[in-house]
């Protein structure tokens, strides 16, 4: 509801300004979409993750990352494999699931870059694959481990924007199945 909500009033102000006719001064702009998120089990992964979340919530002001001190919809875990890598994220819908940092990553990788694209999934950004350019965090491993970039770009910044005006924290990401798992 708040969704339609928010969308009637984006036309009505969009139908507003051809017309001539322009918002309030005083009006505000419509509250973020907030996700709440804990790092209880975080581990070394902890000032990393609170790096990504003031990335994104600068990078997309639509949405906001909230840290919580209890168990949250969307949890970040620290844990360990034999092969030493393969962050991945389980997705229980936009805003919900599991994300999980391996310790070996962070050998490899910068910390923060790592957890900004775990997030950026749960966003709704896919992976983008072989020979993906450094300025997409989305570019995950395949831009290689001297990439540091932890800054999305304009269109992935934008495909957060425009998921959120169409869908609700919680909502089912179109394109990934229930229980989707992602790298």
């Amino acid at each position: 509801m708040a969704r339609t909500w928010q969308f009637l009033s984006t036309v009505t102000l969009a139908g507003g300004a051809l017309l001539g006719t322009t918002t309030p001064a005083g009006a505000a702009e419509p509250e973020p979409e907030v996700i709440p998120i804990d790092l209880l089990l975080a581990g070394s992964y902890t000032d990393a993750s609170r790096e990504a979340i003031a990335i994104w919530n600068k990078a997309v002001p639509t949405i906001k990352f909230v840290e919580q001190d209890t168990p949250a919809a969307l949890r970040v875990m620290e844990y360990k494999t034999a092969k030493g890598v393969q962050s991945h994220v389980n997705i229980k819908g936009a805003g919900r699931g599991w994300v999980y940092l391996e310790v070996g990553d962070a050998q490899l990788y910068k910390p923060s870059r790592i957890v900004v694209h775990e997030l950026g999934h749960i966003l709704s950004l896919p992976d983008l694959g072989p020979g993906s350019p450094c300025s997409k965090v989305m570019s995950g491993g395949w831009a290689g481990s001297e990439c540091t970039n932890d800054q999305p770009d304009a269109a992935e910044k934008t495909a957060v924007r425009n998921f959120f005006a169409m869908y609700d924290v919680g909502d089912k990401v179109p394109w990934w199945g229930s229980g989707a798992a992602a790298r």
